[in-house]
């Protein structure tokens, strides 16, 4: 493992110098992984869905089950076909940021809708892209570089004294720009002991420098919220505050050989839990700290490009319930991208991860496409081997109601996906089937309700599934209406498990059916988003859930005005993303937003 990390570290030495005086502008190198189940949102698109915050777009996505425990993005669980929370990696910006204390924090992004570029979700195991937490996927928040001059307001007004208001500045200019941005979300008890209160605000600077690029992150979040029986239903009066500090300073340089990225970065998360709301003598506090720098040099070659990537990085906690620890983290990668000619399209990716605790953990993936049509129809597969290092919670946490495990292993998981995609004009389809073979998965699991649940490894577990996506792009245009698009997708997942005679809080839990609809158009001027799922999880539960947007542009000189309203839940579904976590009924909205 040393010998791997030294020699990748001597090659980036040698290419830096080598570079060093060289004034050479390199088109941008697609380096990444290209025949796996991958979507990408761009900013613009996650603007149209219309959602409350950046985590709530991940629900209009294909494969994606977000098991909110509270609306507004407050507290939710992230699954991709079918993994559990904890088995998804959080990036932003390529930066690794999966909550070392637990993975219900993972989605605590300090970035607001103003500040990405877009969202790129893939959903097979791509560990040998970033290592430990990509286990089932990764959903990977790009910061956006502001490009033009721009002034956003909204505010929003609704039911249960909601009440929002944010606002995004950009600012450029020839070789500088900055952005600030702001986000702040009230409301009261849409069910007993589920107020909350959030903000967010984020700081971005980004300086050109002839071949270099330097940019700064700088990413804040505060979140208080009552918890009703988020983590135990024994338990029905939790309350959490959380903050969140994320910094990062990246570089870019360009040269004639290739190109040098390199990401230095700290985050800061602070929990409060208190389990019981009506007495404060139940308190725990954790502070986590994860920093470290990822390096990744990219170089291409006639025949095929390569990447080699480097990260060092360090996890520690300060807990009243699970105490002091820290570990260190090393790895050493390496891909490559066969030039294959017009019609067929290959990747291949090997990481060696070294952790204090478990020794070394390789992670390797290979993938291939064939051009059936040209630029129409296409046949591509993957395979991928990745893993997971238990948190401090499944480690070391004790409750009433929870009893980690300092004995776990790491979880490990092989991924096999085959798929068709075609695309002509205005319509889009893809058809893929998936295999997870998991080994030592790790859940909380108890014989009866009665019992604590208890972090343990399981034996083996098999998750196979198939998806099914179209999009329709009409812009069809009528004297009082329009219809812009349609997306439709249908997921389908299956758990089989060689062990039994215990209940699963997590890891079985999965979304079995799910039935996807989402239209774009408008009538008398207005513009209309309707979404509607169906779903049906493992354990037999089904539902109905549909949103529903209008909004009026108005168009005055340079400045856009758009009074709107929404309908969150509209059919006023009763039901459960996460078992004994009742989400709100109807909430009816609405708002002004501006835009210059």
């Amino acid at each position: 493992m040393k010998i791997i990390i030294s020699v990748i570290l001597i090659i980036f030495a040698v290419f830096s110098l080598a570079g060093a005086e060289d004034k050479y502008k390199l088109d941008d190198i697609v380096i990444r992984p290209v025949n796996y189940s991958f979507e990408s949102l761009s900013g613009s698109q996650i603007r149209k869905e219309n959602v409350n915050s950046p985590v709530e777009v991940l629900d209009r996505v294909a494969g994606v089950d977000l098991r909110n425990r509270g609306p507004f993005g407050i507290q939710s669980d992230l699954s991709l076909n079918g993994s559990t929370y904890e088995q998804v990696g959080i990036l932003i910006d390529g930066v690794n940021v999966n909550d070392p204390q637990t993975g219900h924090h993972n989605l605590d992004i300090p970035l607001t809708q103003y500040d990405l570029e877009k969202i790129e979700i893939d959903k097979t195991g791509v560990g040998s892209l970033y290592g430990n937490g990509a286990f089932a996927g990764s959903v990977n928040f790009i910061v956006k570089k502001p490009v033009k001059k721009s002034l956003n307001i909204d505010t929003l007004f609704g039911e249960h004294a909601l009440f929002g208001q944010s606002f995004s500045l950009s600012l450029p200019q020839e070789s500088f720009s900055t952005r600030v941005s702001f986000d702040h979300k009230i409301a009261k008890a849409a069910r007993p002991n589920t107020d909350f209160e959030y903000k967010t605000a984020s700081f971005y600077i980004d300086k050109d420098l002839a071949q270099t690029n330097i940019n700064a992150l700088f990413g804040y979040q505060k979140k208080d919220f009552g918890a009703d029986s988020f983590y135990s239903n024994l338990f029905p009066e939790e309350e959490e505050h959380t903050e969140t500090v994320f910094t990062k300073l990246g570089h870019t340089s360009d040269f004639s050989l290739g190109k040098l990225k390199d990401n230095l970065f700290f985050r800061k998360h602070r929990d409060k839990f208190i389990l019981r709301r009506n007495n404060p003598t139940s308190v725990n506090y954790h502070t986590t700290y994860l920093s470290g720098i990822d390096s990744e040099l990219e170089i291409p070659a006639r025949l095929a490009d390569f990447v080699f990537g480097v990260n060092i990085a360090e996890d520690q906690i300060n807990s009243t319930n699970l105490g002091k620890h820290s570990r260190f983290h090393q790895a050493g990668s390496f891909g490559i991208v066969p030039k294959l000619g017009d019609k067929f399209t290959a990747d291949l990716r090997f990481r060696a991860d070294n952790y204090q605790q478990w020794g070394d953990e390789e992670t390797y993936s290979a993938g291939l496409g064939y051009d059936l049509i040209k630029e129409r129809l296409k046949v591509n597969g993957s395979f991928g081997h990745s893993f997971r290092i238990p948190t401090f919670t499944e480690l070391y946490y004790s409750d009433a109601a929870n009893k980690g495990n300092p004995e776990l292993k790491p979880e490990k998981s092989d991924n096999f996906r085959i798929g068709f995609d075609y695309a002509q004009n205005i319509l889009e389809l893809g058809l893929d089937g998936f295999l997870r073979k998991g080994h030592n998965l790790i859940d909380w699991t108890r014989a009866t309700t009665a019992d604590p649940w208890q972090a343990t490894n399981l034996g083996k577990v098999d998750f196979w599934g198939v998806e099914f996506k179209s999009k329709l792009k009409t812009n069809l245009k009528f004297k009082y209406a329009s219809f812009d698009k349609a997306a439709f997708s249908y997921n389908y997942m299956l758990a089989d498990k060689n062990t039994g005679g215990f209940l699963s809080k997590y890891a079985l839990d999965i979304l079995k059916h799910r039935y996807l609809l989402e239209i774009f158009s408008g009538f008398l001027g207005l513009e209309a988003n309707f979404q509607l799922s169906y779903n049906q999880r493992y354990y037999g539960e089904t539902y109905f859930v549909g949103n529903l947007y209008l909004g009026k542009k108005i168009h005055y000189r340079d400045y856009i005005f758009e009074p709107f309203v929404k309908i969150d839940n509209f059919s006023n579904a009763k039901y459960t993303e996460i078992s004994g976590v009742l989400q709100p009924g109807r909430w009816i909205q609405s708002g002004l937003k501006f835009e210059w």
